[in-house]
């Protein structure tokens, strides 16, 4: 999804002027954003607006300006809060991140003299400041050769399904293995699963509980209600998400088991977070999930379905978005300075394992919850 983007004039340093813009921008910015190729719902000011919500901490939009005030870069950064003693590793340092708790951030600009310039000035940010880290999640690749004090780690893969401009032509994968996805979604509809966008804030409270189970079976802090809220009433009235559910009929009630929060920005529908019954999961209700989302994706336009990333120790999860024919990218994070004493493992959060996850299993659901709001103000 990475673009050139062809420059009308070139721009010279001494022209060019990067500072953090107060509320007055944010038209212009939403403007540059809906312009910009590589732009993403996780630059979006509505976005931004939830991260806030979520940790307290103001997220600080910096903008480049050429010499006739024209917006020609922005570049979203939030402060981290941490936790002491090194808990949690690099991903629980301090940080100056674009973007925490969000898969992707980084600078969207017009070429690669403003990239270098905004990013300079993010650095310059966290120069003083020992103990923090200049975080940027891009998908880019070479980031470090414009900046060479960045420092570049592989972090996840991303899958990524390109959906074609007619619905006879979405295929995923190879004849083999589109059946197989095909066999999985009619058995979802034999054994009586069904599909519908949520519509009313109790969908979102009932599915809310079977993200909380999902999240404590994988040992994993959830996200508090009040981040889905968010979601749901600011994002969702301006067509950016949308709660998906997989329903069935239980002596003649609908019960949801199973639910997707979808993005919808540029030309790509987002597979964000999920929530599903463990008991319920041979009835392919996330299959059914992701068909529909697809094929309604194709209908309203969209050219790409975003299924997310995945860690390198969850293989078969990895094997699950390969099914849907999907393509592999790469994502980076660079730091300014280099983490001391980093250990691969460290870029990702993984799950505890051992003990602590059987203990993590057994706490209530309600205290689960608790814990997540805390942990991610601070993260």
């Amino acid at each position: 999804m990475e673009a050139v983007l062809e420059n009308k004039k070139v721009l010279q340093a001494e022209k060019i002027n990067v500072f953090i813009a107060d509320s007055s921008y944010d038209e212009k910015w939403l403007e540059f954003l809906d312009d910009h190729p590589e732009g993403t719902i996780y630059h979006h000011p509505l976005w931004l607006k939830i991260l806030e919500n979520e940790s307290k901490q103001k997220v600080l939009k910096l903008i480049c300006t050429d010499e006739n005030k024209n917006i020609v870069g922005i570049f979203p950064l939030q402060y981290t809060k941490g936790f002491p003693f090194g808990i949690g590793g690099v991903p629980g340092a301090k940080r100056l991140s674009s973007l925490p708790r969000s898969p992707i951030g980084g600078a969207l600009t017009r070429n690669d003299l403003v990239t270098k310039a905004m990013i300079e000035k993010a650095i310059s940010m966290v120069q003083n400041d020992n103990d923090r880290l200049l975080q940027i999640k891009s998908y880019k690749t070479n980031l470090n050769e414009k900046i060479e004090s960045l420092n570049k780690y592989l972090w996840r893969e991303i899958y990524i399904k390109e959906i074609p401009d007619y619905p006879g032509e979405i295929r995923f994968g190879n004849s083999r293995n589109h059946a197989a996805v095909k066999r999985a979604v009619n058995k979802a509809k034999r054994n009586g699963v069904t599909f519908r966008v949520a519509d009313t804030l109790e969908d979102l409270i009932k599915w809310y509980k079977l993200y909380l189970d999902t999240m404590r079976f994988h040992t994993t802090p959830a996200r508090s209600f009040g981040f889905y809220k968010d979601q749901w009433e600011l994002l969702k009235p301006e067509g950016l998400m949308q709660l998906v559910l997989a329903e069935l009929d239980e002596n003649g009630k609908k019960i949801i088991i199973a639910g997707s929060v979808l993005f919808y920005f540029n030309k790509t529908v987002t597979y964000a977070f999920n929530g599903s019954s463990r008991k319920h999961f041979e009835l392919r209700p996330n299959d059914i999930l992701h068909w529909e989302a697809i094929f309604n994706a194709q209908k309203e336009g969209y050219k790409y379905y975003d299924l997310g990333e995945v860690s390198k120790d969850h293989s078969g999860l990895a094997a699950y978005k390969k099914k849907w024919g999907s393509d592999v990218w790469e994502m980076y994070h660079y730091y300014y300075p280099k983490p001391g004493k980093l250990e691969e493992n460290e870029l990702d959060s993984g799950t505890a394992g051992g003990m602590k996850e059987k203990i993590w299993q057994r706490l209530p659901l309600n205290i689960t919850a608790k814990i997540g709001k805390s942990v991610y103000k601070k993260l």
